[in-house]
C-alpha cells in the first residue's frame, strides 16, 4: 500500500504577527461596537457592577399585590397605631379631605326654563340631613355621615382601599350602609369561574375587567372559635358593595395598595434610630464613672467572704463634697456624648423622603416652621392643597355619589319623601357636592387677586366662593335674609364701596334689591 506523504507548512514568524494584530484589530472593533450600543440604550437599562442588585422582572399589578398586599396592610396598621408621622399624616387626609364639617350636599333642580325647584330642593336636603344621624346613617348606628366620610378617608389611606356596604336599614328611608374590614377580601382566593368570569384576589371581574361580585370570607384575626368557625366564602353583588381605591398604575388593578407604601421602610428606620438615640441620650443624661483600683494590687484573700475588708466608698453626692479616695485608687468617668449633633440633619433629610412619599410638604408632616417663609410656605401650600381638591373629587365621585344615589332610590320606594319613581332621574343629577375650602395665606392680597379677577371677568362669583368651600346661591339667600331683619329693625343696611351696576356707590345709592 502506497504512503501519502503529507505536506505540513508552518507560518512563519511574520504571519503568526500579522494573525496577532488583526485578532486584536477585530476584537477593537467589536468592543467600540458594543460600547457604541451602550452609548444609544438607556444607562436605567444597563447592566453592571451598579446595577446587578435593580430588579428587571415585569409583573402585572395584580401579580404584585396578590404576593405584598396583606404584609404591606399589616405594617401600614401597625404604623398607623404606634407611628407618630403616619398617626399625623391620617390626621391631615381628614381634615383636608372631609373637614370640620364634611362634604356637604346641596340640591340644585331646576324647572325646563332653568329656574330652581326651591321647595323641592329644600325637601331633599332636609331629608338627607335627617338621615345623616348615626342612628339612621349606619347600620351599626354608631356613625354619622361625617363620621363615615372621616371612617371612609381613613381606611382608603391606611389600606389603600376601603370597602362599604349598602345594607336595608330599620329607618325611615330603609337605607343605611355598613364598612367592611378589606381583610375580608382574601387575597390568595384567585379562581378562573366556568362562566368566563375571574376571581383576582376575592373580586370577581367579568371579561372587561368590571366587579360583578365580592367573595368575603373572615380573616384569620376575626376567629373567635377557630374549631367552630365555617370558612364559606359569601359572595355579595357588586351593586351591593362600594370598593373604593386609586387607580395610577394599571385598569386591570382589582385591589389598592397602602398610600405609604414607599415610605414605609424609612419610616420604621427612622423611628429605630429614634428610638437608639432617645436610650443613648437617656444613658449620657446619667454620669457615671468607675473606680479603678491600683495596678500592683495583685493581693488574694482566702477565707469568709464577709470579712474581706473592701474600701469603703460613697455613693451619695451633694454640692460642694468632697471624698477621699484610698491609696492608689483613681476614678475614670463615662461620657457618651449624646444626643447626637448629626441626628438634627439626618432625621430631617429621612422625614423630607417621607414626605415626598406621603404626598405632603415636610414642614406640614413634621410640624417644623424653623426654615419657612411667606413665599415657601405658599407655593408648598398651593401645590399640596391642588393634591387634596383632587382627593376629595375622588371622594365624591366613589363614595358622595354612589350612597346618593341609592338612598335616593330607597327613600323613593318607601315613600318617605312623597316621590314618584320618575323624579328619580332629574334628582340623581341635580346634585352638588361642596368638599371644604380653605383659608387664604395672606387674606388681603389674594382678596385683592379675588376682587381683580372678578372686575376683569376672569371668574365667577360662584367659583371664587366654591373655593372657600361655600355656595354662592346660599350667600344671597342669607344676605337676603339678614336684609330683612335689619331693615324690621330700623336699620339702613349699607356696604361701603361696593359699585352698583350703574358704577355709583352703593352707600350713596338708594337699595331696589327688594323691587328687584
Amino acid at each position: 500500500m502506497a504512503l501519502t506523504k503529507l505536506n505540513l507548512e508552518l507560518p512563519t514568524f511574520g504571519e503568526i504577527r500579522t494573525q496577532e494584530r488583526e485578532r486584536k484589530a477585530s476584537a477593537t472593533r467589536s468592543a467600540a461596537l458594543r460600547q457604541q450600543r451602550l452609548v444609544r440604550s438607556y444607562q436605567a437599562a444597563a447592566a453592571n457592577r451598579l446595577t446587578g442588585d435593580w430588579s428587571t422582572a415585569q409583573r402585572s399589578a395584580n401579580a404584585d399585590l396578590r404576593s405584598s398586599l396583606r404584609s404591606l396592610r399589616a405594617r401600614s396598621r401597625v404604623l398607623a397605631h404606634d407611628n407618630d408621622y403616619i398617626k399625623k399624616f391620617l390626621g391631615m387626609v381628614r381634615t383636608n379631605i372631609v373637614g370640620p364639617q364634611g362634604v356637604k350636599l346641596q340640591c340644585r333642580a331646576e324647572t325646563p326654563r332653568g329656574k330652581l325647584v326651591e321647595p323641592l330642593n329644600r325637601k331633599i336636603e332636609k331629608a338627607w340631613a335627617d338621615w345623616s344621624h348615626p342612628e339612621t346613617a349606619s347600620a351599626s348606628g354608631k356613625l354619622s355621615w361625617i363620621d363615615q366620610q372621616r371612617l371612609f378617608v381613613t381606611s382608603l389611606a391606611r389600606d389603600g382601599e376601603v370597602l362599604v356596604r349598602k345594607v336595608f336599614a330599620d329607618n325611615a328611608f330603609g337605607f343605611g350602609l355598613k364598612f367592611i374590614d378589606v381583610g375580608y377580601l382574601d387575597e390568595t382566593y384567585n379562581e378562573q369561574l366556568p362562566n368566563g368570569n375571574r376571581v383576582l384576589m376575592s373580586v370577581e371581574v367579568n371579561a372587561s375587567g368590571r366587579p360583578v361580585a365580592y367573595h368575603l370570607t373572615p380573616p384569620s384575626y376575626d376567629y373567635l372559635y377557630p374549631e367552630h368557625l365555617d370558612l364559606r366564602r359569601v359572595r355579595v353583588p357588586a351593586n351591593e358593595i362600594i370598593h373604593a381605591f386609586l387607580v395610577h398604575d394599571d385598569e386591570e388593578q382589582s385591589r389598592g395598595v397602602p398610600w405609604a407604601h414607599t415610605a414605609m421602610l424609612r419610616l420604621k428606620i427612622l423611628g429605630g434610630y429614634e428610638e437608639a438615640e432617645l436610650v443613648a441620650a437617656r444613658i449620657g443624661a446619667c454620669k457615671m464613672g468607675f473606680v479603678i483600683p491600683p495596678a500592683d494590687d495583685e493581693e488574694t484573700y482566702e477565707g469568709e467572704e464577709d470579712a474581706y475588708p473592701e474600701a469603703a466608698f460613697s455613693d451619695h453626692a451633694e454640692p460642694g463634697m468632697w471624698q477621699e479616695l484610698p491609696p492608689g485608687y483613681t476614678i475614670q468617668d463615662y461620657d457618651p456624648q449624646h444626643p447626637n449633633t448629626g441626628y438634627d440633619g439626618f432625621q430631617k433629610t429621612v422625614l423630607r423622603g417621607i414626605a415626598a412619599g406621603l404626598d405632603v410638604t415636610y414642614f406640614t408632616l413634621a410640624n417644623d416652621l424653623s426654615a419657612v417663609n411667606y413665599s415657601s410656605a405658599r407655593i408648598g401650600l398651593i401645590e399640596e392643597r391642588d393634591i387634596w381638591r383632587a382627593l376629595q373629587s375622588f371622594v365624591i365621585e366613589h363614595f358622595c355619589r354612589p350612597v346618593f344615589q341609592a338612598w335616593l332610590e330607597s327613600a323613593i320606594i318607601t315613600g318617605v319623601l312623597g316621590l314618584r319613581a320618575t323624579d328619580y332621574a332629574q334628582l340623581r343629577d341635580a346634585i352638588v357636592w361642596r368638599p371644604r375650602g380653605w383659608a387664604w395665606v395672606d387674606p388681603e392680597k389674594d382678596l385683592k387677586a379675588k376682587i381683580l379677577a372678578l372686575d376683569n371677568l376672569l371668574t365667577t362669583y360662584s367659583d371664587t366662593v366654591a373655593e372657600e368651600g361655600e355656595d354662592f346661591a346660599d350667600i344671597l339667600s342669607m344676605r337676603k335674609k339678614e336684609r330683612d331683619m335689619m331693615k324690621e329693625a330700623g336699620l339702613a343696611p349699607v356696604v361701603k364701596g361696593a359699585p352698583t351696576p350703574e358704577g355709583t356707590d352703593a352707600a350713596t345709592k338708594p337699595d331696589k334689591e327688594d323691587s328687584e
